[in-house]
């Protein structure tokens, strides 16, 4: 099972290859969103209408294209490029990678 920090990178990857970051819809979810961590790590996002959470055991989001296609969906890709950047801002990541 990979590790949360290799979920998150693989969903941001996941998205940035389909060139979605650059999507008016993605970047309204990313303002939209307020995020927070749990006691035991978990990263959560709230949206307007759908919660999503990234852990030690994978990820979900209640919205119904994760759901019922069990696709890694907008609000998950918001949620781990919030994550990622945050991590990069304060780490020094490569930003360039990130686009």
């Amino acid at each position: 099972m990979p590790t949360m920090t290799e979920t998150i990178e693989e969903i941001v990857e996941l998205w940035r290859l389909k060139g979605l970051f650059d999507d008016d819809r993605v970047k309204t979810k990313m303002k939209e969103m307020k995020t927070n961590m749990l006691p035991d790590g978990s990263m959560v996002g709230h949206f307007p209408k759908w919660t999503c959470v990234i852990d030690e055991n994978g990820y979900t989001c209640s919205c119904p294209d994760h759901q019922y296609r069990g696709t890694k969906c907008k609000h998950l890709g918001a949620l781990a490029k919030s994550i990622k950047d945050s991590w990069d801002k304060e780490f020094g990541g490569d930003d360039d990678k990130n686009g």
